[in-house]
Formats: structure tokens, sequence, C-alpha cells
């Protein structure tokens, strides 16, 4: 029988292999054998290691009573066989090694011990042990967390309490000024955070509810940003400051904001009684109230609506001056805003609608303070009616319209905003000249099938504008115009960066689909009063010999008594859904006046063009049909 067992040890490469599989009789046969137990693998594994790591008792305690066995053999990472066992929750091995005085805090070059290895993979048995013990339970490692850090942030509450209790160290931090409870808070492990607060309380080092990170964020400030309202309360009513700020964008926010911003309803509402509203003076990016527009539901805008004033006028703020570039630095400069400038692109418009329902005006206002400074500017038109406009504010359609948002556009025309803006930096009305730039841009090939009776609103921003009641002519207005002034002299070459200062001037440096000009153009031109064309545009390069004729020929026809008749049942027509060839037909007037109603004039191509954008779809043959 001896021979056999000697003959089976000797099939196991090593002590070491024996140990790791569990197999005691061989371990035994090769050491009485005289078979090495310090011997380490190309891991620095010995024997020992072997045996804790896989949790095999009977060999690790055989091993540990040989003659120069060492406890606290370390591989070449540094990793004791009390560290293996901790780390794989081999119990019965982890108190073995203790009892053969194994060191309990010996540590990796990165620091963790056997007691951070235990918590760290969820060996509690181990790690109340190693505790109980007396570890050291203040170890940190390299990055400076304490194994309380590392309890706080798995949310073990009675890992937690139990470090507490036997003495842990409670202000401490890590890297980043990091403390327990701000990773607490975080993660929103709410028992744990109760448990830290309690024990801080006893202690009297309360200070730690607002100890801060190394942004100077707060416990409150990282549970109001993730959306733990019980954590937000129990903070708020233990002493912690809501107006404790970090630095944003050059922007001081506090937890307030960030509560808006991730959308957390009811820690907004935690945090509006304890916050500091006269601080949020100008509307930038993180201003409550901008933050709650992004948002399709307008809970939150109604709680800040109570606290906070959604009609004020605010400086514009450099953010938005830099999100809105060349039109608040050159084009139309201002001064202040109103809150639906800040609506962007890609927003829901609930907010803006609830701030339109609630009388934030769709349209810049005039005060007599204002105009007692001289701080608005006449404007006289082709017809001589004049439009008071102010250089302090910028109107929110002129910012729908530079930002290409169309659902912001549309909504505030629904709310009755004003067509027609005038600035002494442009020649005719603003936003038709914005209006006639981003319909240049758009890609007319890929037309959209357009659903009901309803118009093609995603393609001409002029035809928008137009139905709203915008006037046009204004842009055609170039006589006062120097050449080389917004205007490009024929004689010269467009200078690299003209000024957009007028209609023309816009294709030297911004017009990217040529074949977008002509049909974009003729349309702005059949829904204009004298549309006249200088010459000097009429020679340009852009155009070739056929599309010059049909320019002049329109630019000649806006003159007519005929052409203005046609703009004003055109114009009603559109406002009334109709404008579409089976309405026409059941107008009770001779065909050559329907077809003239429908551009007839113009060729073939180009009308199809321009009525497959701007008509609707014929109306159900359920309806009525009279107009």
């Amino acid at each position: 029988m001896q021979a056999k067992l000697q003959e089976k040890s000797l099939h196991y490469v090593s002590v070491g292999v024996a140990a790791r599989l569990g197999d005691l009789v061989a371990v035994q046969e090769m050491v009485w054998h005289d078979r090495p137990v310090d011997v380490f693998d190309n891991r620095g594994w010995s024997p020992i290691h072997e045996a804790a790591h896989a949790g095999n008792t009977g060999c690790l305690e055989f091993l540990l009573r040989q003659p120069g066995v060492d406890p606290d053999w370390v591989t070449h990472a540094k990793e004791t066989a009390l560290l293996l066992a901790a780390r794989q929750g081999q119990h019965d091995a982890l108190l073995s090694l203790i009892n053969f005085r194994a060191d309990l805090d010996l540590s990796t070059n990165e620091g963790y011990t056997p007691l951070w290895e235990a918590l760290n993979n969820d060996n509690y048995h181990c790690f109340r042990t190693l505790v109980k013990k007396d570890a050291d339970i203040d170890v940190r490692i390299y990055t400076g967390y304490s194994v309380l850090h590392l309890a706080a942030e798995k949310g073990s509450a009675d890992s937690v309490n139990l470090l507490l209790m036997k003495g842990a160290d409670l202000d401490v931090y890590a890297d980043h000024n990091l403390s327990p409870l701000f990773l607490a808070c975080h993660k929103g492990h709410f028992d744990c955070v109760k448990i830290l607060v309690k024990f801080a309380k006893e202690r009297g080092l309360m200070h730690i509810v607002n100890a801060a990170a190394e942004d100077n964020a707060t416990p409150l400030l990282i549970a109001a940003q993730e959306g733990y309202p019980d954590i937000v309360d129990f903070l708020l009513r233990h002493g912690a400051n809501a107006n404790i700020s970090v630095t944003v964008d050059d922007s001081q926010c506090v937890a307030l904001q960030y509560a808006v911003y991730k959308g957390h309803a009811r820690c907004v509402q935690l945090l509006l009684p304890y916050t500091d509203l006269s601080a949020f003076t100008t509307y930038d990016k993180m201003h409550p109230l901008v933050q709650a527009l992004k948002h399709q539901d307008t809970t939150i805008l109604e709680m800040l609506h109570q606290h906070l004033d959604i009609h004020k006028l605010s400086t514009v703020s450099a953010y938005l001056k830099s999100k809105l570039g060349h039109l608040t630095s050159a084009l139309v400069p201002a001064r202040v805003c109103s809150l639906l400038c800040l609506v962007k692109s890609g927003w829901p418009v609930t907010g803006a609608e609830y701030l339109l329902r609630n009388g934030v005006s769709p349209n810049i206002s005039y005060s007599t303070k204002d105009k007692e400074k001289d701080h608005t500017v006449p404007m006289v038109r082709r017809d001589g009616s004049s439009s008071q406009g102010t250089e302090e504010e910028l109107p929110p359609l002129i910012v729908a319209l530079w930002s290409n948002n169309v659902p912001l556009f549309q909504l505030l025309l629904r709310y009755s905003a004003n067509p027609n803006f005038y600035h002494k930096n442009v020649t005719g009305n603003v936003a038709m000249l914005l209006a006639f730039q981003n319909d240049l841009e758009r890609d007319l090939s890929a037309m959209i099938v357009r659903n009901s009776r309803q118009p093609n609103f995603q393609i001409f921003y002029i035809w928008q504008l137009f139905l709203a009641g915008a006037e046009s002519h204004s842009l055609f207005d170039l006589d006062g115009i120097r050449a080389g002034v917004g205007v490009v002299s024929p004689s010269l070459n467009p200078p690299p960066n003209p000024a957009i200062t007028n209609l023309f001037g816009l294709k030297f440096h911004m017009f990217k689909r040529k074949e977008n000009l002509v049909p974009v153009l003729a349309l702005l031109m059949c829904i204009s009063d004298h549309a006249s064309l200088p010459n000097y545009v009429l020679t340009d390069s852009d155009f070739d010999t056929d599309q010059r004729k049909v320019l002049q020929t329109i630019s000649e026809k806006t003159n007519s008594l005929s052409h203005r008749c046609r703009r004003v049942v055109v114009h009603q027509l559109g406002k009334e859904n109709c404008y579409c060839r089976s309405s026409m037909a059941k107008l009770h007037i001779p065909t050559v006046l329907q077809d003239y109603l429908m551009f007839s004039e113009l060729e073939p191509p180009l009308q199809d063009m321009i009525l497959k954008f701007i008509t609707v779809n014929p109306p159900d043959e359920s309806g009525d049909g009279t107009h």
C-alpha cells in the first residue's frame, strides 16, 4: 500500500500542484520523501499559497507545520497566503493562517491587505473575522481609499457600522478629497449615509456633511445630481449647505442646478427652500430655468416658476453669445434677451410653450424707460409705415431662425411672434433674410411626404413667414447700399468675409447649394412687391442665361397690380391651408386666373418645384370644399 501511495505522489510535478488539488495524502508522501515545500513557481506562489487560494485547509495546515515554512511568504505581487484566502472567501484557510500567526496587515505594493480583499470581494465572513482579530481598519491603498471608503461605496451598511464601532477614522479623505460620506451619497446608499452621519454626530465631526471633493462638489450636490431624494432630504435636515457651488464653464453651480439638469423633480422640490435664488441673475447654460426647458415634462419648470421670474430679461451671457456667434457679435448685437432665446435646437418645445402660455412674450418688449434712453430705432418700410425696433433686446424668432430650430420657430409663430424685425445693420426684414439663408441650405431634392393637408413646412421658412404676415419687399430695397458694404460691386472681387447686411450679400460666403438659389429666390420674389433685382445681380456668374431671363420676368411683374392682388389671394388661401390645385378649381373664376394664382408664368420645372413645397394635399372628399 505504501508503495502505491508513493507511486501516486510521484505523479505530481510538485508539492504545490498537489496542494492546489487538495490531495493531502500525496502532499504528505512527497514531503516525507524530501520533496521541497519552499519551491516557488513563476508567479512566486509557494505550496501554501496554492492551498490557501483553493481552500484546501488540510494541506495548508500540514504545510504550515513543516520546518522553515513561513505563513507570510509573498508572491511576486506581494500577496500573502492570508490575502489569497481572504480574496477567495476561504474562511477555514484564513482561520488556519491566523492561528499560525500570519501577519494580518501585510499588503501588496498597491496597499491591498487581506481585510481590503475580503470586503472588495464580498467575503463578509472573512471580513468580520479579520476585524475581530484586530486587522488594521484604517489602512489606505494607493488611491488614498480606506476600508471605510470601500464599505461606503459598496453600500455594505453592516461593514460600515462594524468598522465605525471598532473606531475606524471617519474624517478621512482619498484622492480628489473624496470622503466615505461622499461615496455613499454618490452611489445612493442611504443606510450607509445614515450610519456615517450618526457616528459623525457622536464624534463631533458634523463638518463632514459639507466636506467637498476636489472640484468643490459636496455630498448634497452629488446626491442631487444622481437623484436620491431621501439622501438629499436627510442631509438638508442635518446641516448640509445647499449653496456650496462648483465651477462649470465659468459659472458657479449649486445642487439645485444639477438636480434640474438631470430632471430629478423631487430633489428640486426639496432644494428650493434651501437655495439662494437671488444668485441666478443671468440666463447662462446652467441657469435652473434654462436647464428646465430641455425636459419634455414641465413639472420642474412649474416648480421653478413659483420661485423665479420667467418674464424677466437677462443680460445676454457669454455662453449665449458663443452659441449664436456672428448673430450677436455683428449682425444683430443685443444686450438683453428673454428665456425663449435659450431654447436649443433638439430640445422639446413643451417648456417653451409653457412660457408662452404663462405670459412670456414671443416678441421683444418695449418700455417707456428704454425709449427715453433712445434705445429704440425707428425703421421705415417701402410702404411708408414704420416699425419700432430695439437694439437692446434679442428677438426669440430671430434666434430660432439663426439656430435652424424649426419646432421653436413654428411654436413662436403660432403664438403670434412678430415676423417683421428690423435692425440698422441689415437691409430689410431680418427674419425674412435669415429664412432665405436657411432655405438656401436645404436639400430640396430630399422631398418628404406630406401628411393630410399640412403644407411641407420642413422646407421653406420664407413661406411660413409669409403666411404669418411677414413682408419681404424691404429685402430688395438696395438703393442706399454702397458697394463693398454688404453688396459686392460687379467690378470688384467678393471680399473674403463680407458683412451680412443685405439679401445679396449672403451668397458670397454662405451659399453652398447652388441649385437652390433660383427656386428659393423666385419664391421670395413671387411673395414680394417691387422685387427689383440690381443689374449686377442679374449679371452674376451664378446664373445662366435662362435663369436670368426667368428672374428678370418675375422682377418686372412684381410691380404690377395683378401681382399684388395675387399675393393677397395666395396669402389668404395659404393661411386657410387651402392653397392647392383642387381648391383653385372650386373658385368661381376663369381657368386662366386659376393658373395665374399657381404662378403659371414660371417655367414648368421651376413652377413644379416651388408648388411642391408650398401647396397642401387636396382636401378630403368629405369636405365641402368651400372657401
